[in-house]
C-alpha cells in the first residue's frame, strides 16, 4: 500500500479465506486491530483494545492476538472475526515470545514460553486449556522465532547458541 497514511504495527495476518489481512495500526498511539481488504483496500475496525500480532483461527471464527505489555510479560486475547470477547483460557508470555500460530485445523496454538532468556515451544489446546511441551532446549539455546508447515507436520525455528570463552592474558611487566 504505496503511499498508505495509517501507521501498521507488529505483524499482519492472512485471513484464512486469503480475502482479507488483519493487522495492527496505531491510534492516537494505541495498537489497534483492523481488516483490510485485499482487493479494496478498506479498512475495517475489529477491536477497541490494544493488539498487536494477531493470529487467525484455522476456521476464521476468531483471533488470537498480543495484548499490552506488563513489565515484561504481555497478555494472549481473543475476539471473533466481527471483534465480540471470544473466551480461551488465560495465557501470559514473556517479551521476546510475541510468535505465535495455530496448527492447521484445530484450536491449538503453538507458543513460545519460558523465561526472557530460555523459551521452549508449548502446544496449547484453546478448548480444553491442555499444555504439552514440544521442546526442551539448554539453556544456552535462544529461540525467538518459528513457524508451522500448512500441513502442521512440521515446525521450523529459529536457533541461536550462545558460546564464548573467557581467555586471560597475562602481559609482560615493562
Amino acid at each position: 500500500m504505496e503511499g498508505d497514511p495509517r501507521d501498521f504495527r507488529g505483524a499482519p495476518a492472512w485471513s484464512p479465506d486469503a480475502e482479507s489481512i488483519l493487522t495492527a495500526v496505531n491510534e492516537a498511539g494505541k495498537p489497534r486491530l483492523f481488516r483490510v481488504a485485499v482487493n479494496t483496500g478498506a479498512a475495517v475496525h475489529v477491536g477497541d483494545d490494544y493488539a498487536l500480532d494477531p493470529a487467525w483461527s484455522p476456521t476464521g471464527g476468531f483471533l488470537v492476538y498480543s495484548g499490552m505489555d506488563i513489565g515484561t510479560t504481555f497478555p494472549l486475547k481473543s475476539i471473533t472475526d466481527t471483534g465480540q470477547p471470544h473466551r480461551i483460557p488465560e495465557l501470559t508470555l514473556i517479551r521476546g515470545a510475541r510468535r505465535f500460530r495455530f496448527l492447521p485445523g484445530r484450536d491449538t496454538l503453538i507458543v513460545l514460553r519460558g523465561d526472557i532468556e530460555h523459551k521452549n515451544l508449548w502446544a496449547i489446546d484453546l478448548r480444553s486449556g491442555a499444555e504439552r511441551q514440544l521442546t526442551n532446549f539448554d539453556r544456552g539455546v535462544l529461540s525467538g522465532d518459528f513457524d508451522i508447515s500448512p500441513d502442521g507436520r512440521d515446525l521450523v525455528f529459529e536457533r541461536a547458541q550462545e558460546n564464548s570463552d573467557v581467555v586471560l592474558i597475562d602481559l609482560p611487566i615493562r
